[in-house]
């Protein structure tokens, strides 16, 4: 497994957000699930979101990223992927 870490920020449109984020925490609680969203969640300002994931590889990522609610429907200005190497952290064992 691959562990990536991605940044989200939202776009401008506040309603859209607002109306979409049920579904993209659905959606993401649905990954968590599986198995493949070890955690998320919003910055303290709200402008976005950072998301670590336990994927397979940056395919089965991007397939994940592309289904999520807030893709689909238009509510981010940009999205920031980065492979990242734990090593400490609780969730490790």
């Amino acid at each position: 497994m691959t562990t990536f870490v991605v940044e989200i920020r939202y776009g401008s449109d506040r309603d859209l957000l607002e109306r979409t984020r049920p579904a993209h925490r659905e959606y993401s609680k649905s990954l968590s699930e599986r198995g493949y969203l070890v955690a998320a969640g919003p910055f303290a300002d709200d402008s976005g979101a950072m998301l670590v994931y336990d994927v397979a590889d940056r395919a089965a990522l991007d397939e994940l990223l592309a289904e999520d609610p807030y893709t689909t429907e238009g509510v981010l200005a940009e999205t920031t992927v980065r492979e990242w190497s734990p090593v400490t952290g609780s969730w490790l064992g």
